[in-house]
């Protein structure tokens, strides 16, 4: 077999492979070497696959004729799930899709219509990276923390060997959906995307697992639908079932359907609620979900659909609604004390951001679009690692629970704050991709005002959470904390790359990706500011900030360091002070009992609370929906 088609091949079918492997193996003994192997073989293909460069695949039009059935398939298993849950919602949705998938087959070219089953360009290759390079770390990851949940979990959850079938079957079907070029091909991966993450989701089978995963399964199923009619439209108005052809063309009906899929699928407003309730899977699910699979197909999506928006009144609504994902979702998360609820609107809202610069495509926002998907998934999923394992650590994910975390937990607070400060200071790539993308919609004067909100209420969840783990009382000695190596070894390699990221990010800008930007457009399309905007970013330095890094972090750890107990002035605390404090301060009280002091952050709930700002943020983003569409007919 030919490499061109071996490597697809390999990524998309070898994680299901090894996946079930992982679900027969007996014991953690077997199952461990399995997936180890399965982690540095995916990593190794998608590296295979880069170097070998773009290339599009054809597949025998025999079997392009068995896509039908399989899809049919998958209808049924989610129609067969609606009716074990007894959802007739979801019975609904499956009923729809299947009518949309028939109507499609009996239109006259729907079968002959030639085009490449799959594009691996460079955009495909980026994503390929991203899905088999961090996603494998986040199964190695999953090794320890799923030996520690299997002891106190719910007695009633799933294998944890249909829990790595899943997992590891998700980055295959990830990475056939990207590299997909036929839209009847895009569709099945699609809702294997869905049937995957309504499996992870619901592994624990509590009520609020269930009732989580079933949000997910019928919001995504919506924008199955979606995606179908998308694909009927297209064949339809020109016989033809290529994605690269439809953007080409421009129609902007099946454009809308399938931006609507890609708004549940990266869970923008109002769609939002099945990526939060998606955080009572176990940690490695959401991680994963979060930085590599299910939220960026969405967002994937519509950066494929860049040049086919760019121009239009729909593009401009697009923009907005990501606009206003932004900074709604990020006004949510300052009101949020729990860690993974943090990250998740951090997710939505910068998933926003990067429907923001896809939808305004001008040569630096595409860019921007493109550096901002791969900086977040590799902060975001740290970020997840992270927190996973603090909560197995101090048995909460609350942030006001951290207090003190610097003592229990040095290193894996150290990893975090790190973390966290890649997703809004320089020298990070994050950053860069906010000032690129302040710099593209300079000239939409709504979008522009929405983006600098968002931005700045990002500094504002992420400083109050990095101030609340660094709180701690005076110790001489910290402790380094537990963890099993996997849990280690997958954090320390992001973090690491998201060090390397920064390193090479002007490199990366000039070398890969503003070339493949500007070839998006053509000359009479680039403006003079355009060019002057992309030679700006390639000549920017980023060297000094590095030196400023590299000469602060030291002189902090040497300042420290030199911090002894005399140096220490405690406070009066309405009571003799306690010796070795859990958290910051402790004092005697009555009855010679010891009470904390607690110190506690404000999350302005009036203000920002969820109660108070998603009814009406729903209803704003389903009008922002509706005119989308409406602009189409104008």
């Amino acid at each position: 077999m030919h490499l061109y088609a071996f490597l697809p091949l390999l990524l998309i079918f070898g994680p299901l492979i090894f996946g079930l492997l992982v679900m027969l193996a007996p014991g953690w003994r077997c199952k461990t070497p399995v997936i180890v192997l399965s982690a540095l073989t995916i990593m190794a293909g998608s590296i295979l696959l880069a170097l070998q460069g773009p290339f599009t695949l054809s597949v025998d039009n025999g079997l392009m004729k068995v896509l039908p059935l399989i899809e049919l398939l998958i209808l049924a298993i989610i129609i067969y799930i609606g009716f074990a849950i007894k959802k007739m919602l979801i019975i609904g949705l499956g009923l729809l899709q299947l009518a949309i998938s028939l109507a499609s087959e009996m239109l006259p070219h729907s079968v002959q219509a030639y085009v490449p089953a799959l594009n691996v360009d460079l955009l495909a290759i980026i994503m390929v990276l991203i899905i088999s390079i961090i996603g494998p770390l986040i199964v190695i990851y999953a090794i320890g923390y799923m030996k520690r949940y299997e002891a106190h979990g719910p007695v009633q959850m799933r294998s944890t060997g249909l829990f790595f079938f899943f997992l590891i079957g998700f980055l295959g079907v990830m990475n056939g959906l990207v590299m997909s070029n036929n839209l009847k091909l895009l569709t099945i991966f699609w809702e294997l995307t869905t049937l995957c993450s309504f499996m992870l989701i619901g592994h624990d089978r509590t009520g609020d697992a269930e009732e989580s995963a079933y949000r997910a399964l019928w919001i995504n199923s919506l924008g199955g639908a979606a995606l179908m009619l998308a694909l009927f439209l297209s064949i339809s108005a020109s016989g033809s079932a290529g994605l690269d052809e439809l953007v080409a063309v421009g129609a902007l009906l099946p454009l809308a359907m399938i931006c609507l899929a890609a708004f549940t699928k990266s869970a923008q407003l109002p769609f939002q609620s099945w990526l939060l309730g998606a955080m009572v899977a176990p940690t490695p699910v959401s991680a994963l979900l979060h930085s590599t699979t299910m939220v960026k197909a969405g967002v994937y999506l519509i950066i494929r659909l860049a040049p086919g928006l760019g121009g239009t009144r729909m593009g401009q609504v697009v923009a907005i609604a990501g606009a206003f994902t932004f900074a709604l979702a990020s006004a949510m998360a300052i009101s949020q004390s729990n860690g993974k609820k943090v990250l998740a609107y951090s997710t939505i809202a910068n998933l926003g951001l990067i429907i923001i610069c896809a939808a305004i495509h001008t040569p630096l926002a595409y860019a921007a679009a493109i550096l901002l998907t791969c900086f977040h998934a590799i902060s975001k999923a740290l970020l997840f690692l992270c927190v996973g394992t603090i909560e197995q650590g101090i048995g909460s994910r609350d942030i006001e629970d951290m207090e003190g975390l610097m003592r229990k937990m040095p290193i894996t607070t150290v990893i975090a704050i790190i973390g966290m400060v890649s997703m809004m200071m320089p020298p990070f790539g994050m950053l860069i991709g906010k000032w690129m993308a302040l710099e593209a919609v300079i000239m939409s004067p709504l979008v522009l005002f929405l983006l600098i909100m968002g931005s700045a209420l990002t500094v504002v969840f992420w400083s109050k959470w990095i101030g609340r783990i660094q709180t701690v009382a005076y110790h001489p000695v910290y402790k380094i904390e537990d963890v099993p190596f996997s849990m280690f070894a997958a954090k320390g390699v992001l973090l690491l790359g998201i060090i390397a990221a920064a390193a090479v990010v002007v490199p990366l800008f000039k070398r890969v990706i503003s070339p493949m930007s500007m070839t998006m457009f053509s000359e009479t399309e680039v403006t003079s500011r355009s060019w002057d905007l992309m030679n700006s970013a390639s000549t920017f330095i980023e060297w000094p900030l590095f030196f400023m890094l590299a000469l602060v972090v030291p002189v902090l750890f040497l300042v420290v360091r030199g911090i002894k107990k005399s140096h220490i002035r405690q406070p009066f605390l309405c009571g003799e002070n306690l010796e070795g404090a859990k958290t910051t301060f402790e004092f005697r009280t009555l009855m010679d009992k010891g009470e904390s002091a607690r110190i506690r952050s404000y999350y302005l709930n009036p203000l920002f609370g969820e109660a108070h700002l998603t009814v009406w943020a729903n209803s704003i983003a389903i009008a922002l929906i509706f005119i989308m569409f409406g602009v189409i007919s104008k």
